[in-house]
């Protein structure tokens, strides 16, 4: 026969024990550095910080989004390997001849 396992219960604390928790906590708790002013409007960067970044396009350039078939997905990767170029070279090589 198994043994039953132990029971467990939760722990209870005191409305004074939490209070003096939070406190200490906030007591503690160092605060924020103040940013610095770079005298920009919210949402521009530098363009060596964009450049640096994938998650921002370089200067000049917008992001696009396009929804492929997989295997046209694919092909696309490797041409791009094959001319040793990235699939955005290609896709705006690609562009320009056609439009």
């Amino acid at each position: 026969m198994k043994a039953k396992p132990k029971a467990y219960s939760k722990p209870t604390l005191s409305t004074a024990d939490v209070l003096s928790f939070a406190e200490a906590r906030t007591a503690a708790a160092a605060p924020a550095p103040a940013l610095p002013v770079t005298g920009k409007p919210k949402g521009q960067v530098d363009a060596a910080k964009a450049s640096d970044k994938s998650r921002f396009p370089p200067e000049g350039d917008t992001r696009l989004t396009v929804n492929i078939r997989v295997e046209l997905h694919r092909k696309l990767k490797h041409a791009a390997v094959d001319q040793g170029t990235t699939v955005g070279a290609l896709l705006a090589e690609l562009i320009e001849k056609h439009l």
